[in-house]
């Protein structure tokens, strides 16, 4: 038996596991934003790993994590968005842009070693997180929400 055109979409979207969003379906739209979500973390918590092993100090370990929020960002931008998530997808880019602003930041006060001065930029790196987070949570990327990230503490002095 051949299923119509709309049956196959219904039998597909019974398939797929919801969203904690009801209002967000869980699509290719939201499943590879996603996916490019939680590898962008990982690809985060790598490259704050090799930063803690940077004989160059914090602030090259911070410029390193840069690049890697740019490509999320830039390949997260790439995607066609549904029109019903235009808004959520622009919020997600925002943040996205905001922690690279800051990760930047960072990066130049951990370089000129002011403790005080870097852990106040980390702060704002932290507050910029809660934005992604928040952002991440409004497209219903569930995946992504259940992976957490934490940049390290500034350690010099």
């Amino acid at each position: 038996m051949r299923l119509s055109t709309n049956s196959r979409q219904a039998a597909t979207f019974v398939a797929l596991k919801p969203s904690e969003d009801d209002s967000i379906p869980r699509d290719a739209y939201t499943i590879s934003a996603d996916r490019l979500c939680v590898e962008s973390k990982r690809q985060i918590v790598a490259a704050e790993r090799q930063s803690l092993r940077d004989p160059n100090g914090p602030g090259a370990g911070f410029s390193a994590l840069v690049p890697v929020v740019s490509n999320w960002r830039s390949e997260f931008e790439a995607k066609p968005v549904p029109t019903d998530r235009i808004d959520q997808a622009r919020a997600l880019s925002i943040a996205l842009r905001e922690i690279e602003i800051e990760l930047s930041g960072l990066a130049v006060v951990a370089e000129e070693g002011s403790r005080s001065r870097t852990i106040a930029r980390a702060r704002q790196v932290d507050k910029a997180s809660g934005e992604v987070e928040k952002a991440v949570a409004a497209l219903a990327l569930s995946e992504c929400a259940k992976e957490t990230i934490g940049f390290a503490k500034p350690t010099n002095g």
